[in-house]
C-alpha cells in the first residue's frame, strides 16, 4: 500500500456563505502490479491535480453556481452536485482520483480534514459505495452533467472569466499521458482485492 499526504486551500460557497478553508488530504493506494512502469507518472498525475487544479480553487454546488458565474473575477471552480460539505468532497475526490489514475493504482481510501471542520476527518472508500456511489445518490437527469464531471480521467476545471467555461487539460500537454495504455477490461477494487485462485480450487 502507498500513502500520499497533501494540503490545499479553497474558497467554499456554502448556502449563502463564502468562506476560506485549508484541507489536509490522505490518500491510500493499492498498486496494480501489471502496470509498475507507470507508477511514477500516475503519482505525478495525482499530485498535479491536487496542487495545480484543486489548490486555490472555488468549491460550489450546482444550485449556487449561477450566483458566481457573472462575478468580475478570475478563478478556478469545481462544481459539486450538492453543497460541498466534507463527506461529499471526500466522495467526489475518491471518484476523481480513481478516474485520473486509470487502474495504475486503485484508490483504497480518501480521508480529508480541514481547518473549518476543526480537524474532524471524513473518509470514503470502496466499502462506502466506491466509484458508483455518486451516480446512485445523484441520479436525476439534471444532476448528470455535474456528476459525470468527477468521472473524467483528465484534470478538468471550470474557469471563471467572462462567465464560466469548462476547461480540459489533456495529460499530453504536461507529458503525463500513459504512452503504452491499452484498452482492457475495467477491474473494480473489490475484484482486485480477491486472492488468486489456488491450484486446488478446481478439485472437487
Amino acid at each position: 500500500m502507498i500513502e500520499l499526504k497533501e494540503k490545499f486551500c479553497t474558497t467554499m460557497v456554502l448556502e449563502d456563505i463564502i468562506i476560506p478553508n485549508i484541507w489536509n488530504i490522505h490518500v491510500t493506494l493499492l498498486p496494480n502490479q501489471g502496470k509498475n512502469k507507470l507508477y511514477n507518472k500516475a503519482m505525478e498525475r495525482l499530485q498535479y491535480y491536487i496542487t495545480e487544479i484543486l489548490d486555490n480553487s472555488v468549491f460550489v454546488s450546482r444550485d449556487n453556481v449561477s450566483k458566481i458565474t457573472n462575478l468580475p473575477f478570475k478563478a478556478q471552480v469545481h462544481i459539486f452536485p450538492d453543497d460541498p460539505w466534507d463527506h461529499l468532497i471526500a466522495m467526489c475526490l475518491y471518484t476523481k482520483f480513481n478516474s485520473l489514475l486509470e487502474e495504475v493504482f486503485y484508490v483504497d481510501n480518501v480521508t480529508i480534514s480541514s481547518h473549518q471542520a476543526r480537524s474532524v476527518s471524513h473518509s470514503f472508500s470502496e466499502e462506502d459505495g466506491g466509484t458508483g456511489n455518486l451516480l446512485e445518490l445523484f441520479g436525476e437527469e439534471d444532476e448528470q452533467e455535474v456528476v459525470k464531471y468527477w468521472y473524467k480521467p483528465t484534470p478538468q476545471l471550470f474557469l471563471l472569466h467572462d462567465g464560466l467555461q469548462l476547461v480540459d487539460h489533456p495529460w499530453s500537454d504536461i507529458e503525463l499521458e500513459y504512452e503504452d495504455k491499452k484498452p482492457g477490461t475495467v477491474v473494480t477494487l473489490k475484484d482486485f482485492k480477491k486472492p488468486p485462485k489456488g491450484d486446488n480450487d478446481d478439485i472437487a
